[in-house]
């Protein structure tokens, strides 16, 4: 890195939400840092890498010091004089799309973000995904109808309006974990609302086609979320 040819940072959010970033290969990470691209991956609250009630810290609070933690991070980083703050993007996988979505809806300094098997309306998303109960009820609340105005106000889909980013929504199409129909939800409203939004569509992949799905479908996803970023960043 050179300090007076400041790089485009993108910032990558790791699904779970109990999920973490460790010591490790992470092949998402390493072949944006390839491509030039400074990585911030942040362990936010409710990330299994702190205890168990740092790790309860999202129950019912989606979208609140989550993504509180990520943004004073990229706050923190965006202070360094290697990182080009007029050009950072956001990648983020199932939980991680929720939150990519959930930061572009209310925070306007990111000007592409990649936006993988997301949870957009909590929902309809309770209604039809394989852990819609099981998984939802700790995490939102309870049901839809112990607060129907949560799982609206906690919900993507609700700031499309305020969305300014480009999006690129990438979904297999056998997700039942994350329903593709959550990325058909998030590009219907933001195409009806004039944003710059694509959807691509993996066939054959379910939730974990990432870790364990034809080589060929997570090289095209790749590649994919190399363009857009190469595109906008």
């Amino acid at each position: 890195l050179d300090p007076s040819r400041p790089a485009p940072l993108v910032v990558d959010i790791h699904g779970g939400p109990q999920g973490r970033f460790s010591d490790k290969f992470d092949l998402n990470q390493q072949v944006l840092a390839t491509a030039g691209y400074v990585v911030l991956a942040v362990n936010p609250r409710g990330s299994s890498s702190y205890g168990h009630d740092f790790a309860k810290a999202v129950h019912g609070d989606w979208g609140g010091e989550d993504y509180l933690d990520i943004l004073a991070s990229v706050d923190e980083v965006c202070s360094r004089p290697y990182v080009d703050e007029s050009r950072i993007g956001v990648h983020g996988y199932s939980y991680g799309g929720y939150m990519s979505a959930w930061i572009i809806g209310h925070d306007h300094r990111f000007s592409a973000a990649v936006v993988g098997a997301p949870c957009i309306n909590l929902l309809s998303m309770y209604g039809t995904s394989d852990i819609g109960v099981s998984f939802g009820e700790i995490h939102w609340g309870g049901m839809p109808s112990d607060g129907l105005d949560s799982f609206l106000e906690r919900s993507p889909l609700t700031y499309a309006a305020g969305v300014r980013t480009p999006v690129l929504l990438l979904q297999g199409e056998e997700d039942r974990t994350c329903p593709i129909g959550q990325s058909e939800e998030y590009f219907v409203a933001l195409k009806r609302l004039g944003k710059a939004v694509e959807l691509v569509r993996f066939p054959g992949c379910a939730h974990s086609f990432l870790r364990s799905g034809p080589p060929g479908m997570r090289r095209e996803y790749l590649s994919r979320m190399l363009d857009w970023f190469g595109r906008h960043l």
